[in-house]
């Protein structure tokens, strides 16, 4: 990628003259900069837009599904119009004779308009920040290699109409300052067809990034259970909001740490955790296990290794059938024993608010079953009414963490840009993980990053690729791509075993670890082919000789042995060793990287 430095600042500048060509009044008309006011309610995916501190272009162009062209306006003298309140925070009380402004409006495929924007800027920096052509100028400075931190002054509706979008509008203003010295003021409206304004049932986000837990979701949506009692789980709500961290900040920071320096990371353990097996015996062999696991990919390859458990609270999980059906009964399905029970019963399916406060006591307990054992802790945030919670703010440093886990991941059931999933991550200062699948496309990935890490801060982000050994090489290596042209400081992680899981002749879900071997090898070839650092390996899992994944061909004689997970089918400690053994053979095999085309992992 080209970085471009600019000299010290000076400040005569010539603007460039007039081109008024047009003869739609519309566009030539600015009387002033845009004002915003406060609307009572707004989607949250609009909240995300307005106060997401990274590329809208990308962002947008998720959300509209096609990619974007810039439609560059006539250049307007800026003592024409009044002074932005927001000019003087930028560029001081002025006079602001030198400043130029630069007016575009992106449209989609079709030609429709999706935002108008206006960009301010000190006359000498044009030929630094500026696009020449109809480039956006968020792609634009990207493709330059700038960093950027983005300073939101304010978000909301429009007073009065802006071009050609109506008053009402959803919009924002703020600064960026570039990597390379440069600052400039942006003014953005946005078309209300694809950013939309009316959300009943929503709190509006004040400040530079959106606030946890503020969208209401309905009971069934968004994989979150149908409590039947809802009395019962505010009361819950309130005993989780009143308990002790599981975890403490300073922990969080230190994992987001190792995550940002040229380390590999093992994040393994149960599918679905169970109340009934969270014994001193249990979680000491799978803590022993990662350990061990952790030892021999390090030997073996000399790299650092951080490990994360999928412990002390992955009490809870998604399922693609919302029933399970045996014989003549069917009941809801089983979501974790943080909902309801594994037992095929129609009282034991109900689900339980109250067993989120189980999980939590469970959860320290293993904390204290691994204390000192060196491992981080992870799951999926996938049950809100437990996540929020348990959600404080830093008193040292002013952050909302989760301090539920070190680690915390988003599925890829739940990784909607609109859904509340995404908007709780983007609101925390834990490292986070998205799991991503193989009809993942670059945009959604990009538009993902955008959220969840708009300032590309490394041990931020991290992407688990679930793909299936089918696709596994090809779409790896087309997000890899991508990732690698934007500079993106992400680490990518590779999860072998959600995409290759099948059935027996009996029914019984099963892996083969031939399967996740091939995965592997493919996750693997894709990083060198792109230049990219593996960052990592995701599996599920047990410290007992369990009998849930072959070796080989499938046998339902072999998989009755001792077939026990409450979920998924998980590795045996054999298995586990195995895999650790091919990773550090595939890691030591990695050719050198330069650092400025990795991802950081």
């Amino acid at each position: 990628m080209r970085t471009v430095t600019r000299p010290g600042r000076t400040r005569s500048h010539a603007l460039r003259p007039q081109d008024d060509q047009s003869n739609d009044l519309r566009v030539l008309r600015m009387d002033s900069y845009p004002e915003f006011t406060a609307p009572p309610a707004m989607p949250s995916s609009t909240r995300m837009m307005l106060h997401n501190e990274g590329s809208t272009t990308v962002l947008l162009q998720s959300l509209v599904g096609s990619a974007l062209s810039a439609e560059v306006l006539p250049e307007i003298d800026i003592g024409s119009i009044p002074p932005s309140v927001h000019l003087a925070r930028v560029f001081g009380t002025g006079p602001h004779a030198d400043l130029g402004i630069r007016r575009s409006r992106l449209r989609d495929a079709t030609g429709a308009v999706v935002s108008e924007n206006i960009i301010t800027f000190c006359g000498n920096d044009r030929d630094y920040v500026i696009p020449s052509g109809k480039t956006p100028f968020g792609l634009h400075t990207r493709r330059l290699g700038l960093f950027e931190r983005r300073r939101i002054f304010g978000a909301g509706v429009t007073t009065d109409p802006f071009g050609l979008l109506p008053a009402g509008s959803p919009g924002r203003v703020y600064e960026i300052e570039f990597s390379n010295r440069v600052r400039v003021l942006v003014h953005e409206v946005f078309n209300p067809r694809f950013v939309a304004t009316n959300a009943p049932g929503t709190v509006l986000v004040k400040g530079d990034r959106p606030v946890t837990g503020i969208t209401q979701v309905a009971p069934g949506e968004h994989h979150q259970p149908r409590w039947p009692v809802e009395s019962e789980v505010q009361h819950v709500r309130k005993v989780l909001a009143s308990v002790d961290p599981l975890v403490s900040a300073a922990d969080c920071r230190n994992l987001h740490a190792e995550l940002a320096a040229p380390t590999f990371l093992l994040q393994a353990g149960d599918c679905a955790e169970t109340f009934r097996d969270n014994t001193p015996r249990s979680v000491v062999n799978r803590i022993a296990l990662l350990r061990t696991m952790s030892d021999r990919i390090a030997a073996a390859s000399g790299t650092r290794v951080v490990t994360v458990g999928r412990i002390a609270g992955q009490y809870a999980k998604p399922r693609s059938a919302t029933v399970e059906r045996r014989g003549e009964l069917t009941l809801p399905s089983y979501l974790g024993d943080a909902v309801n029970s594994v037992e095929f019963s129609a009282r034991e399916r109900i689900p339980n608010p109250r067993n989120l406060i189980r999980a939590y006591q469970e959860s320290s307990k293993t904390l204290s079953f691994m204390a000192g054992s060196g491992v981080f802790t992870s799951h999926e945030a996938l049950l809100l009414d437990y996540e929020r919670p348990l959600s404080r703010r830093s008193p040292d440093h002013g952050y909302r963490y989760d301090l539920s886990a070190h680690l915390l991941w988003i599925g890829e059931r739940t990784r909607s840009l609109t859904g509340p999933h995404i908007e709780f991550a983007a609101g925390i200062a834990n490292p986070i993980a998205v799991k991503i699948g193989p009809k993942c496309t670059p945009e959604e990935l990009l538009a993902l990053h955008a959220v969840l890490n708009p300032d590309n801060v490394p041990g931020r982000l991290t992407f688990i690729l679930r793909m299936g050994r089918a696709q596994a090489y090809e779409r790896t290596r087309v997000l890899l791509a991508a990732a690698a042209d934007e500079g993106l400081a992400d680490r990518f992680v590779s999860d072998p075993m959600h995409g290759n899981t099948v059935a027996s002749a009996a029914g019984v879900k099963t892996r083969s670890v031939l399967a996740i071997e091939e995965e592997l090898r493919a996750f693997f070839d894709a990083c060198r082919d792109t230049g990219m650092s593996p960052g990592g390996i995701h599996l599920e899992l047990s410290g007992d000789g369990v009998t849930e994944c072959v070796d080989t061909e499938i046998d339902d004689a072999y998989l009755a042995a001792n077939y026990r997970t409450a979920c998924d089918p998980r590795l045996n400690p054999a298995q586990s060793l195995r895999l650790a053994e091919l990773v550090g053979e595939l890691l030591d095999a990695m050719p050198a990287v330069s650092p400025g085309l990795t991802v950081m992992a």
